[in-house]
C-alpha cells in the first residue's frame, strides 16, 4: 500500500498543478495496481486531477520524437502517434537512454502502468487460453485487431528515419502500447470542447480508477470556462457518492457490453444488463437476386449488414427490415416498389411490411440463424471445458465464462421474442383472411 498523492505519479501531477486525494492509496488486487480509500470519502470530493499540460495528445506526442520521421514520410495517424510515443517509453526505460532529437516526458506515468506479462486481454492470450473462446465473436475480433496493429507497425517503422530507433520498436512494445491506449484513452473534446474529429488522449493519474457498472462520478474540465487559458485547465473525477474506508474508488466508462469489455479491457461485469449480440447478415450469391441489394440499402440508409441485439432479446427493426428484402418473392419486390423511397418515406416505412408470407419467411430464417449462432456458442462451451486448469492464467476462464454466458441468455431471449413475434404475425394474417398452408405452420409450431 502506498498513498497515491506521495507517489512518483502524484509528485509528478502535484507539480504541474494536478493531485490525488490525499486519502487514496494504491493497492494490489485481482484487478493489478487499483486506488482506495484508506479513510472514508465522502461524495463530492476530487479523487484525482490532471493538468491539460500534462495530458498525451496526438500533437504532443509529435512534438517528441518529429525529428526522427523521415522528411518525406506522410503525417502518421493520430493513433501512430499516440501508439508511437508509448511504445518509445518501454523502447528506451531511462532518460538517458534517449538518442537525439527524442524527448520523453511521461516515465512517472508509464511506470504505474501495467506490464505487458500483466495484460489480459485476448491479444495476450495463449494459444490455449483462446481457445476458451471457441464459438464467440471474439476468436475473429482479437485476429483482426492483432492483424490491424500489425500492419501499423510495420507502417510506423517504416515512417521512422532513424534506423536504430526502428529495429528497437519491437512488436511486444508495440502491442503494449496499441493496448494500454485502447483501455484508457478520453475523447479529445474533454480538452477542445465538442468536434466532430475526436482523437485519443491519455490523463494520467485520472485512468488510475478501475471501471464499475452504475458508479457514481462525474468528469468535470474547465474547457467551456473562457477566464481559463487552456495550459491551466485539467480534467478531474468528481465522486458522486461515498467511498467507506477500504473501498475501491471507481469511475465509470459508461454501458459496455462484456464483449467489448473483455477484448479491451480485459475483464467482464456480472450479468452485464449492457451485453449484446452482434448479428451480420451475409448476401447470397447476385445471381439469385431479385433486386440490387446493396444499391438500394444503401439507398435507404441501412448499408450496415451489422447489428445488436440486446438483453432484451428484441430484434433490431433494421435487421428485419433488411431481411424482408433477402427473403422477397418476386410479389414482395412489387409490393416493395410500389412503396416506394421517394419523397420523405424512410426505411420504416417502406420495408414496415411486403406481406404476411414475407413475414413468415423473415420469421423463419431469423430462427435459423440464431440457432446457428447458439449452438456455436454451446459447441465452444464444450471445447472451452476441455482447456486444462493449468494452462490457463487467473482470473481469464472466468471472464470468459461471463461472457459467453451473457452471449447465451441474449439469443434465448431473442429466440423467445422470434417465438412470440411468429404467433403474433399468424394470428394477425388469420384476422386478415389469409389462409396459409396450415400443415407449415402447424409443423413448424411442434418444432418450437
Amino acid at each position: 500500500m502506498s498513498s497515491c498523492a506521495s507517489s512518483p505519479l502524484g509528485s509528478w501531477l502535484a507539480g504541474a498543478g494536478g493531485e490525488f486525494n490525499s486519502v487514496l492509496e494504491f493497492r494490489k488486487d485481482a484487478f493489478g495496481t487499483s486506488v482506495y480509500a484508506a479513510q472514508p470519502l465522502p461524495a463530492g470530493e476530487v479523487a484525482v486531477s490532471c493538468p491539460f499540460s500534462l495530458a498525451i495528445t496526438p500533437t504532443s506526442a509529435l512534438r517528441c520524437f518529429s525529428s526522427l520521421l523521415k522528411p518525406s514520410a506522410s503525417t502518421p495517424s493520430n493513433h501512430h502517434l499516440m501508439t508511437l510515443y508509448l511504445a518509445l517509453h518501454l523502447v528506451y526505460p531511462s532518460s538517458s537512454e534517449l538518442p537525439k532529437g527524442l524527448q520523453l516526458e511521461h516515465y512517472p506515468y508509464v511506470e504505474t502502468l501495467p506490464r505487458p506479462d500483466e495484460m489480459r486481454t485476448p491479444c495476450y492470450y495463449t494459444d490455449e487460453e483462446l481457445r476458451l473462446l471457441e464459438g464467440t465473436n471474439l476468436v475473429g475480433a482479437t485476429r483482426d485487431r492483432l492483424q490491424g496493429w500489425k500492419v501499423e507497425w510495420e507502417q510506423l517503422k517504416e515512417l521512422l528515419g532513424d534506423k536504430e530507433v526502428a529495429e528497437k520498436l519491437s512488436w511486444e512494445s508495440f502491442l503494449w502500447a496499441c493496448t494500454i491506449l485502447s483501455s484508457r484513452a478520453f475523447p479529445s473534446s474533454l480538452i477542445e470542447g465538442p468536434s466532430a474529429d475526436s482523437t485519443p488522449v491519455l490523463f494520467p493519474g485520472v485512468d488510475m480508477l478501475n471501471h464499475r457498472l452504475g458508479a457514481k462520478a462525474s468528469w468535470i474540465t474547465d474547457v467551456n470556462e473562457p477566464a481559463v487559458r487552456e495550459p491551466k485547465g485539467k480534467l478531474a473525477i468528481v465522486l458522486d457518492e461515498g467511498v467507506e474506508k477500504d473501498q475501491q474508488a471507481f469511475n465509470t466508462y459508461g454501458p459496455k457490453p462484456n464483449e467489448e469489455l473483455l477484448l479491451g479491457y480485459g475483464f467482464t461485469t456480472p450479468s452485464n444488463p449492457s451485453d449484446l449480440v452482434a448479428l451480420k447478415l451475409s448476401l447470397p450469391p447476385s445471381s439469385t437476386w431479385l433486386i440490387d441489394l446493396p444499391t438500394t440499402l444503401s439507398a435507404l440508409n441501412i448499408p450496415d449488414l451489422r447489428h445488436f441485439v440486446p438483453r432484451s432479446g428484441v430484434i433490431p427493426p433494421a435487421l428485419l427490415a433488411q431481411m424482408r428484402l433477402l427473403v422477397a418473392s418476386e410479389e414482395d419486390v412489387e409490393a416493395f416498389n410500389e412503396n416506394g423511397m421517394g419523397g420523405n418515406r424512410g426505411w420504416e416505412e417502406v420495408l414496415g411490411f411486403l406481406g404476411w408470407e414475407n413475414e413468415l419467411g423473415v420469421l423463419d430464417a431469423l430462427q435459423g440463424m440464431l440457432e446457428m449462432k447458439l449452438a456455436g456458442l454451446k459447441r465452444g462451451e464444450q471445447v472451452a471445458r476441455e482447456v486444462e486448469e493449468a494452462s490457463v492464467r487467473g482470473g481469464i476462464r472466468e471472464n470468459v465464462e461471463e461472457y459467453r454466458r451473457g452471449q447465451i441468455d441474449v439469443l434465448e431471449a431473442a429466440l423467445v421474442w422470434r417465438q412470440e413475434r411468429f404467433e403474433e404475425t399468424v394470428g394477425k394474417a388469420k384476422e386478415a383472411g389469409i389462409d396459409f398452408m396450415m400443415e407449415d405452420v402447424e409443423e413448424e409450431e411442434d418444432e418450437e
